[in-house]
Formats: C-alpha cells, sequence, structure tokens
C-alpha cells in the first residue's frame, strides 16, 4: 500500500508490546524474573540490567517481538492488501519514531498490562511499589493517548491479559483504547484492523472464541525467546487460567519448522516452546500421542543452528501416561547444540487435595482419580528426575473451598517433593475473568493465615538453595555472558535476604491479627459479616467474620465447571467416574451463598508463547 524511503517509515498500523515484553531475554527465567518485579527495584536497574531493551533496526522494526504480535503481523500481511512496510513491529523506545499522521491503528499487547497476573500479583503482595507491567504500560499508553490526540488514530489492546481492561474500563477509556480484543486474533481480527484503518466502526469489545490454527501463518521475524508455537488450547477447565476452556489443537509441523528457521535466521538460538501441555503435542485428546511428539522433535533436530529449547508448560497427567522409555528418548532429542542439566518441566500441582483441585478444574486430573491426586503429584516428580528432566512444580493459594486442613496437606506433599529435587512455585490465587472475580475474588497477604505463611516460606527455602543452580545452568546454556551470570548470583543472594524479611515481619503481623480477631470475638457487639479482609476493628465498630485462617471456608456443594474437553458435553463424567458419582465436585461457598453462572473464558491475543513473558 504504501512506500517509504530510506530514512523514515509511515506505517499505518504499529505494533508494540509492553515494555517488560519488549525485552532483549536469553532465557525463560529471566523473563519471569523481569515480570515480576515493582517499582521498589530503581528503573535504571530494569531497563539495563533486568530487562535490557529489545533491539531495533535503523528505522525502527524490533528485532525480536512477543510471539503475540508475530502472529498479529503474518496475519495482516496474509490476509490484507497490507505489505511489509505498512505493520511495524517495534518497541515502546523507538514508538515515538513511528507514530505520525499516517498511523491509522495502533497495536498493544501485554500479558499483564494492569497488574493482575496471578505469579505477578503475588509478588506484589511482598514488595512495595507498582508491578512494571502496570507501571510502563501507563506510561507508554500515555504516550500513545497523546499522539492519538494530535493524529486521531486507533487503538486496539490485547494479549493474555486483555480481560483485565474488563475491569477498569474507565482507566481504559482514560487511556484512549477503542478496542478490547480476547482471543486468537486470525480470525476476526484482520477485519477489525482493516475496519479501523477504512475509518469504519469497530465494536468496543471482541471476543473471538476458537484457535484460529487453520489461519495461523509462519511468522515472519523473529519472536521474543524464540517461541515457537506447538499448539494453542488446552480444555481443562481451570477456574485460573484463560486457556482453560478452550479445547487443545495443534499447529502443523512445518509451520513449526518455519518458525524455528525464521528464529535462527533473526539470531535466536535459545528457543521455548510455546504450549499449555508439550506432552500433548498431535494428540486429539488427553491422552499423549507419543509418535506425533516424536516425529515433531526429530524433524526440529534437524534445523541448524539452535543450541536448546525451553519447554515450560506440561500436564501431570500427561507425563503419567507416558513410560519411562518414551520420556528419555524425548530427553534425547531435547538435548541440542548446548546441552543443559537442568532441562525443567513447569507442572501445576496447585493442591494436595485432588477434589478441591477437581472442583477449580474439572478436566486438569482425567483420566485419574482425584483422590489419588497426591500420589500422582509425587510420582510424576519421581518420572521426571528418572528419566532426565528436572521437575518444578506451581501450587495455589487461596484456591475456591479451600480449607486450612488442605493447606496442612499440601505443606506435607511439597516436603514429599523436595527430596525428589523439585522446585516448588507457590501463588496466589487470582480470578481470570472479570465474571470469576466477581463470584470469587483474589487471595491476598492479607489473607493468610499462619498455614498458609508456613507453605509459603517452605516453598522459598527449597527454591533459594535450587533455583540459582537453575539460573546458571539455564544462562549458561543460552548464551548469557559470565559476568551477568555472575551479577545475577549476586542479585539473587541479596533477593534471599529480603524475602526472610518479610517472612518475619508477615509472622508478626499474622500473629497480631490473629490475637486482635480472638480479643475482638470476645466483644459481645461484634457484627459478623463477609468480608475476606484482615485487620480486627474495635467492638465500638464492629467487625467482619472472626479472623479464620482461609478466607474462602467451606460451603455448598461446587458446580463442577463446564469444558470441552475431548469434545464432551459439560455435563458428561469424566472417564474416571461412574453415573451419579462425580468425584470432581468439592464443597465450595459462592459470593451471597447462591448459585450463580460459570465463568465465561477469557482467551487471549496472542499465541501461547506469550503466557507469563
Amino acid at each position: 500500500m504504501r512506500k517509504t524511503d530510506t530514512h523514515q517509515l509511515t506505517p499505518p498500523v504499529v505494533l508494540v508490546a509492553d515494555r517488560t515484553l519488549s525485552a532483549d531475554y536469553k532465557i525463560v527465567f529471566e523473563g519471569i524474573f523481569g515480570t515480576l518485579q515493582t517499582t521498589h527495584i530503581p528503573e535504571i536497574a530494569m531497563r539495563r540490567f533486568l530487562a535490557p531493551p529489545a533491539k531495533t533496526d535503523a528505522l525502527g522494526r524490533a528485532k525480536t517481538a512477543t510471539l503475540g504480535l508475530r502472529r498479529v503481523e503474518a496475519a495482516l500481511l496474509k490476509q490484507t492488501p497490507l505489505g511489509p512496510d505498512d505493520v511495524v513491529c517495534t518497541t515502546p523506545e523507538a514508538l515515538g519514531w513511528l507514530l505520525g499522521p499516517w498511523v491509522k491503528v495502533v497495536g498493544f499487547s501485554s500479558s499483564d498490562p494492569l497488574g493482575r497476573g496471578m505469579s505477578n500479583t503475588t509478588t506484589a503482595n511482598f514488595f512495595k511499589g507498582e508491578l512494571y507491567t502496570r507501571h510502563w504500560t501507563m506510561e507508554m499508553l500515555r504516550q500513545v493517548a497523546a499522539a492519538k490526540q494530535r493524529y486521531g488514530f486507533k487503538v486496539i489492546v490485547g494479549g493474555g491479559g486483555a480481560w483485565q481492561w474488563l475491569c477498569e474500563p474507565d482507566t481504559a477509556a482514560q487511556l484512549g483504547v477503542d478496542t478490547v480484543f480476547e482471543g486468537y486474533f486470525e480470525s476476526a481480527g484482520p477485519d477489525v484492523m482493516m475496519a479501523m484503518i477504512e475509518g469504519r466502526p469497530t465494536p468496543s469489545h471482541v471476543v473471538e472464541r476458537g484457535t484460529a490454527v487453520a489461519q495461523a501463518g509462519a511468522i515472519r521475524s523473529a519472536s521474543l525467546l524464540g517461541a515457537v508455537e506447538l499448539s494453542r488450547g488446552c480444555g481443562r477447565g481451570c477456574r485460573f487460567c484463560t486457556m482453560s476452556r478452550r479445547g487443545m489443537e495443534h499447529l502443523p509441523v512445518e509451520t513449526i519448522l518455519a518458525d524455528l528457521r525464521t528464529n535462527v535466521a533473526g539470531g535466536v538460538h535459545a528457543v521455548v516452546s510455546g504450549s499449555e501441555d508439550f506432552f500433548r503435542y498431535g494428540a486429539p485428546g488427553t491422552k499423549p500421542d507419543y509418535e506425533a511428539l516424536h516425529g515433531l522433535l526429530e524433524r526440529m533436530r534437524q534445523v541448524k543452528g539452535l543450541s536448546f529449547m525451553q519447554i515450560d508448560h506440561a500436564n501431570v497427567t500427561s507425563v503419567l501416561q507416558l513410560d519411562d522409555e518414551q520420556l528419555t528418548e524425548i530427553r534425547r532429542l531435547l538435548t541440542w547444540e548446548k546441552p543443559t542439566d537442568y532441562l525443567w518441566v513447569n507442572m501445576g500441582a496447585e493442591s494436595a487435595n485432588g477434589r478441591l483441585v477437581a472442583a477449580n478444574g474439572r478436566g486438569k486430573i482425567a483420566p485419574f482419580d482425584p483422590n489419588d491426586w497426591e500420589s500422582l503429584v509425587i510420582e510424576s516428580a519421581d518420572k521426571m528426575e528418572r528419566t532426565g528432566f528436572f521437575p518444578v512444580f506451581s501450587i495455589v493459594l487461596g484456591l475456591p473451598g479451600e480449607t486450612p486442613n488442605d493447606v496442612r496437606r499440601t505443606l506435607g506433599m511439597v516436603r514429599r517433593l523436595q527430596k525428589k529435587n523439585a522446585i516448588i512455585f507457590p501463588v496466589f490465587y487470582e480470578p481470570s475473568s472479570v465474571e470469576s472475580a466477581a463470584e470469587y475474588p483474589r487471595f491476598t497477604a492479607a489473607d493468610m493465615g499462619p498455614e498458609h505463611l508456613e507453605l509459603f516460606s517452605t516453598c522459598y527455602e527449597i527454591n533459594f538453595r535450587r533455583v540459582p543452580r537453575l539460573y546458571w545452568d539455564n544462562q549458561r546454556a543460552g548464551g548469557v555472558s559470565l559476568v551477568k551470570r555472575t551479577l545475577v548470583q549476586v542479585l539473587g543472594k541479596t533477593e534471599v535476604v529480603s524475602w526472610r524479611r518479610m517472612f518475619r515481619r508477615l509472622r508478626r503481623q499474622i500473629e497480631s491479627r490473629r490475637g486482635s480477631a480472638v480479643s475482638a470475638a470476645e466483644c459481645p457487639s461484634i457484627q459478623r459479616g463477609s468480608s475476606r479482609q484482615g485487620g480486627a476493628p474495635s467492638c465500638s465498630e464492629g467487625m467482619d467474620e472472626p479472623q479464620q485462617t482461609m478466607p474462602h471456608g467451606a460451603g455448598a456443594v461446587a458446580e463442577a465447571i463446564p469444558c470441552p474437553w475431548q469434545g464432551m458435553p459439560p455435563d458428561a463424567p469424566l472417564p474416571h467416574e461412574t453415573a451419579g458419582s462425580r468425584t470432581g465436585k468439592m464443597p465450595v461457598p459462592r459470593k451471597g451463598g447462591t448459585p450463580s453462572p460459570h465463568e465465561t473464558p477469557s482467551p487471549r491475543w496472542c499465541a501461547s508463547g506469550e503466557s507469563g513473558v
């Protein structure tokens, strides 16, 4: 459409991600660590060291961009008349060079634009300041809003955290957001963008519920961290995950290989698999298809110039449905030019209580019995360690329906995992949609009881010993310099001191809060309520429900969450259930004491590789 000279690009479409995702990370853990930080870390340290800026060419084109933006770019070039100079992925630093009267649309992507992501909010509960994901988003979009007033272009926002804009519509309006796009871009996105370019009306909120795998084209330039998308969706129904209600579909092998070659050509040699469950590649349901995965990995090994691949996500049940010989062979196929001793796999354990896990994610444990969940988690750690992988688990504090006994059981499971050389990351429950936020509020540090703190601090003490070795090994394989690796280790030691000091302070606060609650409970004028927040007002003020260690309590029977697992009807029993016996149900109280509709899934405008980082 528009031709330009060599001195200035004048693109009608400019695409940019938040600053924490526009960085020159070498490995996944660098990205995770960068997006977790708050403004208590000096900005110069963030910009220069923890999240150094992504590189651009002389015209402002980003040399790497999030996989989600690369898919948007590819879809626009494939499905519209726009040419390569008409759609430009850039960085926050270079954005000002590209904004002008020629711009018709600015597309912004972030996995956590307003600081509501589950992992990030957990950190924000303990450190002063504002999450950099939100801080830098506000800073850049104010710049975009000022340019919009001058030039009159449209602003569309998406990414894994697109749902967060619906939680803060006033913020979106103040920043000049015209459209919030939820879901994969390729189906509806190109038409929306062209309508904006041509001045036609567009909706303020677009939801694309499919995976759009059939429309997904190969990326044109390198992606952040070399993210290579294998699959989209998941379908296991976890209420705290935006991808949980969309059945998994897989990208063709040739598209995956093309993306790998594009990354290598762009100078990215350490890559990341983009999938909610790596071991399910090629499978029509939740049972892994070993031959399909093996065939893909064989083809991937033929791409020259790759150093190593980080797996990221997998499901406990997928690991258990593969035998040791198969897992050992997969591990061999993942050993490329730079072998790593810590090829980690992140699996969600969530809680030792399988019935609680099943109530919050009906398909997560299928085809196994929820009553066996704790032993299944331990067995998966054994399998991973035996076959050469490094097991990493996440647990969720404050799941709806959780009781103090659940927390104590999970602590016991964590101590068993400690003997398996596992790493365990605890996170606070955070709703992943407007609907679920209204029904099940977020869990915060103010809601923690002594059991929570013991569980949380135990996990971190394990991680203080093991994460530094994993981090060093991955950075080495990813080509990070010795100087930076050493500085990161020093910084890590200071973080350990800060965390331990924080645990001591929080322990005193919890003890004080419990003492105040006991004193208040002896006052006959107490007015009981339903607030989850901690603290104990004076007797004359009245107070909420006496302080409990678990904010959610226990109540009426929870309804199983509908999910498209293997295309089954929402109310069909899982394979391990019998008619009339729904082992996936768990007592969960509902706000106000009455049932409400299940929350609507919040798909994302991004590829799986953009999740978290």
